[in-house]
């Protein structure tokens, strides 16, 4: 009985020391994006178990664990990812906190706002912008977080930062007229939008602001969180259907890592790069472009040749395999390799928008990644918008 006892102890030890992979929870509404952290922690028994970007108590949605100590490592190649939403905001009142869960005030102002008004108002949004983040957020101010000081009723300074909203629908409308007076207490003015944003993006503030722009007031009334990146609310699982036995099925790993490039001149920002998208799985597969696509690319012929270029990589100890890319079909890789994920460096922008299209055309599972800039004063001549 006690060698039994001592075995099992020594496989459950096993397996918390070296499980590691991604759990795609569908938060409720109510607990903190750390409750469920903390919860994960006591049903798997691990202790290194972060998230790659919260979610405010009241959201529900999609919601991104890294469990064990690579995937916890790993989480900043998620963070960054653009985001997708659906949200509920409510006209004719502001709040606090920006949503439901802060001291609300209503206006009432007697007017109709019309469809055609709404539409041009959400559409002034779509692009580069500074937003201001919430009073009430996690953003930290003198080491303390955000709500922290605005809770002891301290005014903070919050500086803007850069984002971008690259679309907004209007998916509903239940408009009565922004009076409580004349419509009664149980009704409510809702507009309901989908949002596709930059990471950083607060989707409050945008309720905030879009209720200024309509001169009614607005906060956000329900949000939920539909995609980070090519990563979907569909593949998630629910918190209460994990168990201490089915827990570790959820979790996604991945074998096959794809990585790209031209690789002119091998300095260590390609070493990063592809060092950085090894740690994402087994396998790290490298597409090197052909000449021709490289010279298409970059406005001239290449320092060295295609062959010359590929040697290079293939001699690095840490890369599996390397290829030629294909001069006409950029994405042939893609189809041939049908990797688990590919990883996408800060400069790779024109992939951002085309791969996870080309990636649904393909019927493939893969998923993406973005590896973090290194040294981008001096490697990097741009990075992505929300991630400066």
């Amino acid at each position: 009985m006690v060698i039994e006892i001592c075995l099992y102890l020594v496989s459950w030890l096993l397996v918390i020391m070296f499980t590691s992979g991604y759990l795609l929870i569908n938060k409720p509404s109510g607990p903190t994006s750390h409750d469920i952290v903390a919860r994960l922690r006591r049903l798997t028994g691990i202790k290194r178990i972060g998230h790659a970007g919260t979610l405010d108590p009241f959201a529900t949605g999609l919601l991104m664990v890294g469990v064990g100590r690579e995937a916890t490592r790993n989480l900043g190649k998620f963070v960054g990812l653009d985001k997708r939403y659906q949200a509920v905001i409510r006209l004719g009142a502001v709040s606090e906190t920006y949503d439901r869960e802060g001291k609300i005030t209503i206006y009432d102002l007697g007017f109709k706002i019309y469809e055609d008004e709404i539409k041009k108002v959400i559409a002034s949004f779509i692009g580069q912008q500074m937003q201001v983040p919430p009073q009430y957020s996690a953003k930290k101010v003198g080491g303390k977080k955000a709500y922290e000081v605005a809770r002891s009723g301290q005014k903070i300074d919050l500086k803007p930062a850069e984002i971008e909203i690259y679309e907004i629908k209007l998916k509903n409308i239940e408009n009565y007229c922004i009076d409580s007076r004349l419509r009664g207490n149980d009704k409510k003015d809702t507009i309901t939008i989908e949002v596709h944003c930059s990471s950083g993006t607060y989707i409050r503030t945008l309720a905030h602001e879009i209720g200024q722009k309509l001169g009614c007031g607005a906060y956000a009334e329900e949000l939920e969180r539909t995609a980070i990146g090519n990563f979907e609310l569909t593949e998630a699982v629910e918190l209460d259907k994990l168990t201490v036995d089915n827990w570790s099925k959820h979790l996604i790993n991945f074998d096959k890592v794809m990585a790209s490039g031209t690789f002119e001149i091998l300095h260590p920002g390609h070493e990063f790069y592809l060092k950085e998208a090894k740690k994402l799985g087994q396998k790290l597969i490298v597409v090197v472009a052909r000449d021709s696509t490289a010279k298409r690319v970059r406005g001239r012929s290449l320092r060295f040749n295609e062959t010359e270029r590929l040697a290079r990589i293939k001699s690095l100890e840490y890369v599996d395999l390397a290829v030629l890319g294909d001069p006409e079909d950029p994405y042939q890789a893609l189809k041939k390799i049908k990797p688990d994920i590919v990883a996408l460096g800060y400069d790779q922008k024109s992939f951002i928008d085309e791969l996870p299209v080309k990636i649904k055309e393909l019927g493939l599972r893969t998923k993406i990644a973005r590896v973090p800039a290194y040294l981008p004063e001096k490697y990097k001549s741009s990075l992505l918008v929300g991630e400066k």
